[in-house]
């Protein structure tokens, strides 16, 4: 194990230079971005800003749940499970991860049909099961997105220290802080695009990285020559994978089987409670929810997979060699929980190119993720505590105003948070492993509320505390059995972790069924129906009315087909494909492994065609008319009447839309000549 510190490979003028230039230019970016869509006549208010107006197509639907889901954590933390079980760590990462979104497609279809104007899946808890109930789902959605933050922060200030040597209280803090420079300014539409440019530059460099390795790079250059280097590590260490056989080239692990039980049911609580998750699914047109998250999930699965084939093993592979920044040494544990695989990986096979390669890459990842995490609990906290209990009276401009407020509060007090949990010592993997702890109680309720017309509010609130108590015992008491003694390092294992989780489940499970059965609520759904918009001018709107699209018939087609594509899709990615693999305790041949790596490339391909590429072509009328519009001078208009010019007004001239009264819009002046 590695006992001296890694040479840093870039100078912490570099770490700053990105952290700080990169977040100007993105918020440059989205000044002129807003510039261009006020120009267009969209309008800056509550509704455009956390929700974009209910008008997202499939393509940036896709984009924006890809860039949300990839965090920091998914790229460090797919690499360091490769370097722990080989194929088994890179497949089972991906397949238990990507799943969690093709399922959220069935509540995003459901909101759309059952709630058509809520603005937050907690509005939805309220109207439903009353204030209890709300500020309990509350808690744990909010304590999702602390600790989905947290994580972000802290694996990619890690990496940034060990790649710049830029002090990781300082990463802490201006990352958040540039995120929000430039998420105060746009809201979610023109967060999703800068998202959308962030997704594109990842994929790009996962390419770079692919090819270096499997094919242009001198120190391995084909999946033949890793599989040959993957067996003589296997050797060299003793066999020392926790998988049969000590081997890295088989999917048969129990500690790999057992990872991927845990991500599949935390992140699914983490996804289901995350606020932002639920206003992509509100922000897109109902044609566009269910494949836009199916679409997106699917494309998402190369980002792990593909990175992880890549610079998971060749970090196994090439640990030897005098260019691994801990050579002669294996990387230490603490190294490893730190998620420093990736950059080490990148150092060994492209230098200082690579290293600066993964600092973009933490960047855009951190920062993309970040700003979902700030919408999206921004949009809580105006809506459901400010407009709910502290002024229920609040005018358009004055939610728009708090969810300004919220943005920044919420990003100092993560800065805050992390530097917290670094002095303390909490590192990536123990974030990772004990997040289940909060979200996973949550589901049983969660998913009933929107399926099921037994669940009322004891039942809601019973199951969800229930379980999270349940949890929480099962978790501390198992880490001391387990270990010994409760501290950081026991309660951060994996199997405290996997049993609390599963124990708050099936806690929360059986008493909101319990509950049902005897106390059937009987629920009609109308009051979620219900549930209207308020206009700027104050009046209430009903967008299902308004939009032929919220077709009930074509809604309940949508739902039906989101349910058979959610069950098709977590029995192939899950279930057979993986566990077919499993059972047999296939070990890689050479032909086989080739065409493994091959497929992580191929997958890559389809997901940058379709998060990058179909985006461009789903909206290539609305950016044509775009480029031409900015790039067209206002033109002086000539009447019938030689006595009169109209002249239109600039924009400083031009009264607000939100100002307006009705339909009354500034017309344009009359000068007599």
């Amino acid at each position: 194990m590695s006992e001296t510190q890694a040479a840093i490979p870039l100078s912490q003028g570099a770490g700053y230079g990105v952290v700080i230039g990169l977040g100007a230019l993105f918020a440059l970016v989205m000044i002129g971005v807003t510039s261009i869509m006020r120009r267009r006549g969209n309008v800056e208010n509550a509704e455009e800003f956390t929700v974009a107006k209910r008008s997202l197509g499939t393509g940036l639907t896709a984009a924006g749940v890809t860039s949300s889901w990839t965090w920091s954590t998914t790229l460090l933390s797919s690499a360091t499970v490769a370097y722990e079980y080989g194929v088994a760590g890179s497949f089972f990462y991906a397949a238990c991860n990507s799943t969690q979104i093709m399922i959220f497609s069935n509540l995003a279809i459901e909101s759309k049909r059952k709630a058509p104007n809520a603005r937050t899946f907690l509005e939805i808890i309220r109207v439903r099961y009353g204030t209890v109930a709300h500020l309990s789902f509350m808690f744990f959605s909010l304590a999702s997105n602390i600790l989905v933050v947290s994580s972000i922060l802290i694996g990619g200030a890690a990496a940034i220290n060990s790649l710049t040597g830029m002090n990781v209280y300082a990463s802490l803090w201006l990352l958040p802080m540039s995120v929000t420079a430039y998420t105060l300014r746009g809201g979610l539409r023109a967060t999703i695009l800068t998202d959308y440019v962030h997704t594109a530059i990842i994929l790009i460099i996962i390419f770079v990285f692919w090819f270096k390795v499997y094919a242009t790079g001198d120190q391995i250059g084909s999946p033949a020559k890793m599989w040959d280097l993957l067996h003589d590590a296997a050797k060299r260490n003793d066999y020392p994978a926790p998988t049969k056989g000590g081997t890295y080239l088989t999917i048969r692990s129990l500690g790999a089987l057992k990872f991927a039980i845990l991500s599949i049911l935390e992140y699914t609580g983490v996804v289901f409670l995350d606020n932002s998750f639920h206003q992509k699914g509100i922000a897109a047109d109902p044609a566009s929810a269910v494949p836009g998250y199916v679409l997106g999930g699917l494309a998402w699965y190369a980002m792990p997979f593909t990175l992880a084939t890549t610079m998971g093993i060749a970090a196994i592979a090439l640990e030897n060699t005098p260019a691994f920044p801990t050579y002669p040494n294996r990387m230490s544990t603490t190294e490893i929980s730190a998620g420093l695989t990736l950059p080490y990986a990148a150092q060994t096979i492209a230098g200082t190119g690579g290293a600066g390669a993964v600092l973009v890459l933490m960047f855009m990842s951190c920062t993309s993720a970040i700003s979902s995490q700030l919408i999206g609990v921004s949009t809580v906290l105006s809506y459901d505590v400010y407009k709910t209990y502290i002024k229920p009276s609040a005018t358009d401009a004055q939610i728009l105003r708090a969810g300004h407020y919220c943005v920044v509060g919420f990003a100092i007090f993560m800065a805050a948070f992390g530097s917290m949990l670094h002095g303390v010592k909490i590192d990536l993997g123990f974030i990772y492993n004990m997040t289940g702890i909060f979200t996973g109680s949550a589901l049983p309720a969660l998913i009933a509320t929107f399926f099921s017309t037994r669940q009322g509010p004891l039942a809601a609130v019973a199951s969800i505390w229930t379980g999270f108590f349940s949890a929480v015992i099962t978790w501390l008491t198992l880490a001391k059995r387990f270990s010994g003694t409760v501290n950081i390092a026991s309660v951060g294992r994996t199997d405290p972790c996997l049993y609390g989780c599963i124990a708050g489940i099936g806690a929360a499970a059986v008493v909101t069924i319990a509950i049902s059965i005897f106390h059937n609520a009987r629920y009609t759904w109308d009051t979620l129906g219900a549930i209207r918009l308020t206009d700027v001018d104050g009046s209430d709107k009903d967008v299902a009315f308004e939009d032929p699209t919220y077709n009930p018939e074509r809604l309940r087609k949508a739902a039906h087909i989101a349910r058979a594509i959610t069950v098709f899709l977590f029995l192939a990615l899950f279930i057979v494909w993986p566990l077919s693999l499993y059972g047999t305790a296939y070990q890689f041949s050479e032909k086989f492994f080739t065409g493994w790596v091959i497929v992580s490339l191929l997958w890559a391909v389809f997901s940058f065609g379709s998060i990058t590429i179909y985006p461009i072509i789903e909206e290539r009328h609305r950016l044509l008319s775009w480029i031409k519009e900015f790039s067209t001078k206002p033109k002086v208009e000539e009447t019938d009447s030689v006595d009169e010019v109209k002249v239109e007004p600039d924009d400083s001239e031009r009264v607000p839309e939100d100002l307006t009264c009705g339909d009354i819009r500034t017309k344009p002046e009359v000068l007599s000549i």
